[in-house]
């Protein structure tokens, strides 16, 4: 089995080959036997899907061990996600004294929406896992997101590093309120609200196979 180091390598080359191809210009040669050496690569890399932390059966240990792994896997944050940035987290305290999360990243060409600019989908997928984070602060962080708001003020710069804060804005019983800001320098690019709701990840398992089942009939 790989370490975690040799798959975040393997992860960081082929980020950095995805941006190659999407912003490059190449010689059909090059292409060609990049091509060749890219369906070897994934010869080598199939295998038995991975456990996730909440597929049944599991004993707590796993538990613990896959949901952590998760965030390795994150498609915004996961060092071992090619296609997460990836997002970086840390917890900060405000001014004010409260905790907040902070987050930094820099998104490439391949990321690119309007000119020179961050598409807004991915912006969106960026609040939507600071927000999340923010549910770490309260100790309950078994909600899923029910609403995100996102203001886009001003065009998100590629190629320069964002930093992003969010923090709870109100919590009651099962909700949870978060805001989060997005900066590029001193200029702020984007603002965010979202609404978290607790579940019981049983009966959403439940429901999920029961209208696969409905639509294998």
């Amino acid at each position: 089995m790989a370490t975690n180091s040799e798959a975040t390598t393997l992860a960081r080359e082929l980020r950095a080959i995805a941006e190659t191809l999407a912003v490059a210009e190449l010689r059909e040669a090059d292409i060609a036997e990049a091509a060749q050496l890219a369906t070897e690569v994934r010869g080598l890399l199939e295998g038995p899907r991975r456990r996730r932390w909440y597929d049944p059966g599991n004993d707590p240990e796993t538990v613990r061990k896959a949901r952590y792994a998760y965030l390795d896997q994150s498609p915004i944050r996961g060092q071992l996600n090619p296609v997460a940035p990836p997002l970086e987290l840390t917890t900060v305290t405000r001014p004010d004294g409260t905790k907040a999360v902070a987050g930094t990243v820099r998104m490439g060409l391949r990321y690119e929406g309007p000119p020179h600019g961050v598409h807004g989908g991915w912006v969106a997928a960026l609040f939507d896992e600071v927000c999340g984070a923010v549910q770490g602060l309260t100790g309950r962080p078994s909600r899923v997101t029910a609403v995100l708001k996102v203001r886009y003020r001003h065009i998100t710069p590629l190629d320069e590093e964002l930093r992003f804060e969010g923090w709870v804005a109100d919590q009651s019983g099962r909700r949870l309120v978060a805001k989060a800001t997005c900066h590029a320098g001193d200029t702020l690019t984007a603002q965010a609200q979202a609404l978290f709701v607790s579940v019981d990840f049983r009966d959403v398992e439940q429901q999920m196979l029961e209208r696969r089942a409905r639509d294998s009939l």
